[in-house]
């Protein structure tokens, strides 16, 4: 193997390390059972029936050392160890980097998803938006209507203001034989 195969390797087996330590303590830290604990520990300090036997030998160990085993276990037992900042045995080098290349894999997967989900986002809010643009599309003709609308009813009015002047001068002018106008005087319907 070339030197940079070998330096790669280390450098992906402590990465594979540290990303084992943080899945087991964050592992430990889901499935812990505080209440469990505290039962095993209360029954771990429950007092034991002794023997004959056992009471002879702590004695002589007490009389040897000025202490039993377990008064020195409990003696030098410290506040119990944050899971954060315990130390788990470490993988086998192989499985370390294995892990390390896993996990690089789908950091890259991850992050090639994430580019594409921001791209097309990107993208698409860079198109025109064809229902907003048939929106207003709708409401230029709907103006463009409107305003012929306006047109035809300003025309409807002259050409009724036309016929009426029409009508009068109509029934200003006489039949010269009947003398009557020629056009009769509109009869009021109520």
């Amino acid at each position: 193997m070339s030197p940079n195969t070998v330096r790669f390797r280390a450098f992906a087996a402590r990465y594979g390390q540290t990303i084992h330590q943080l899945n087991m303590r964050m592992s430990v830290a889901v499935i812990r059972n505080k209440d469990a604990e505290q039962r095993a520990k209360e029954k771990a300090e429950a007092p034991v029936v002794k023997t004959e036997e056992q009471v002879k030998k702590e004695e002589e160990l007490r009389a040897k050392y000025g202490t039993t085993a377990r008064e020195s276990i409990k003696e030098h037992k410290e506040a119990p160890v944050s899971i954060w900042k315990r130390k788990f045995r470490s993988l086998p080098e192989g499985k370390a980097v294995d892990l390390f290349a896993d996990v690089v894999g789908d950091a890259f997967i991850l992050a090639v998803a994430g580019g594409l989900i921001t791209y097309e986002y990107w993208r698409s809010s860079q198109k025109p938006d064809k229902n907003k643009e048939m929106i207003e599309e709708l409401q230029r003709r709907m103006e463009e209507l409107r305003i012929k609308e306006e047109e035809l009813e300003a025309e409807e009015r002259r050409q009724h203001e036309r016929v009426q002047l029409i009508e009068e001068a109509l029934r200003a002018f006489k039949d010269p034989k009947t003398k009557l106008p020629l056009l009769a005087a509109p009869t009021a319907t109520a």
